[in-house]
């Protein structure tokens, strides 16, 4: 055990570099991603706008995607019994090319679709932007709250942390002002130059917070990167997961930071002492949402997109914790 510990001291800087390459990495193919598609996610009929077509039919899938190869940008996929069998096929297609799609699909079926053989269901994209608009502006402001709180805890100083707060504040007003849509350029202006000095408030007077944040911040762009790497179309569920990650980042992280900072024994123990309890934690939750996500898959729900969001995102977890967290937070007290 003191050979590992010695090692660890010598080269512990260097672990740092995995995290901080996957983080460019995945920024990079963001930045790649927007290029290409003028957006940062892969976005669901929920958020763009469509009509899903559900057919309560076992008819193949292969028969109903060549029935509706002429309709551009559609999804074909079924939805089984627990036993394998497909009970339901579900299609989407744009909301432009509803008329069309249900036309060709009552050739196929040779019947009218009504609600004994199938439903519909339709989102204008208005109505799918603005739930888009919406999850952003709280996946934002969940994150900049929970900074500010993770900030309240590591930092010291009354004054530092009530301008935190106001600040922090102030940047809720203005990102939940950006649905009204007046004045947007300004109000994206004065938001942007708040997260940075906020940023710059945390680096400044609190190193752990950083890394606290920082972790956080990690987590959601492999995620993202992952998710959108792998082709997922994103759901309003989808951004909802991510929500829920940014909770799931942060208490092994403030578990790790609280440890150190107030250690009884030596750094190493402490980040030893945290890493076992904290990957248990961690390991708990992947199997409760892995045994989940095989229960549910079948049924082909939002639940699946939630779960396998999750279980990425728990993933990653793990590197930057213990990877990058863990790094910064030791080099910190050591420097001191």
């Amino acid at each position: 055990m003191k050979n590992i510990s010695e090692e660890y001291n010598k080269n512990y800087k260097k672990i740092l570099f995995i995290p901080i390459i996957l983080l460019v990495l995945s920024l990079s193919y963001l930045a790649f991603f927007y290029i290409q598609t003028g957006d940062l996610i892969n976005k669901d009929v929920s958020l763009t706008g469509g009509t899903v077509i559900s057919l309560f039919t076992d008819k193949p899938l292969g028969e109903i995607e060549q029935t509706i190869s002429s309709i551009q940008d559609h999804q074909i996929r079924a939805l089984t019994d627990n036993t394998g069998k497909q009970i339901q096929a579900i299609v989407t297609v744009p909301e432009s090319e509803t008329d069309n799609a249900i036309k060709l699909l009552e050739d196929f079926l040779g019947e009218r679709l009504n609600s004994d053989n199938s439903s519909i269901e339709t989102v204008s994209s208005s109505l799918g932007q603005n739930f888009y608009k919406q999850l952003v502006v709280a996946v934002l402001i969940a994150f900049f709250w929970m900074s500010a709180v993770v900030f309240l805890i590591f930092a010291k100083g009354k004054k530092i942390k009530t301008l935190a707060v106001i600040l922090n504040l102030l940047l809720g007003i203005l990102l939940g002002s950006f649905l009204t849509g007046s004045f947007f350029m300004l109000k994206l202006i004065v938001s942007v130059v708040i997260m940075v000095y906020l940023l710059y408030l945390y680096i400044k007077n609190s190193i752990p917070s950083f890394a606290v944040i920082l972790s956080a911040f990690s987590d959601i762009v492999l995620t993202l990167a992952l998710v959108n790497f792998l082709g997922i179309k994103i759901s309003t569920a989808g951004i909802v997961a991510f929500l829920m990650l940014i909770g799931y980042s942060v208490d092994t992280d403030i578990l790790l930071t609280t440890r150190v900072l107030r250690r009884k024994n030596s750094v190493n123990q402490e980040i030893w002492s945290a890493f076992k309890t904290g990957i248990t934690m961690t390991l708990t939750s992947i199997i409760a949402v892995a045994t989940t996500l095989i229960v549910v898959w079948n049924f082909q729900s939002v639940l699946n997109q939630v779960f396998i969001i999750l279980l990425i995102g728990l993933g990653f977890d793990m590197l930057s914790t213990w990877l990058a967290n863990a790094t910064i937070i030791k080099w910190y007290v050591e420097g001191r």
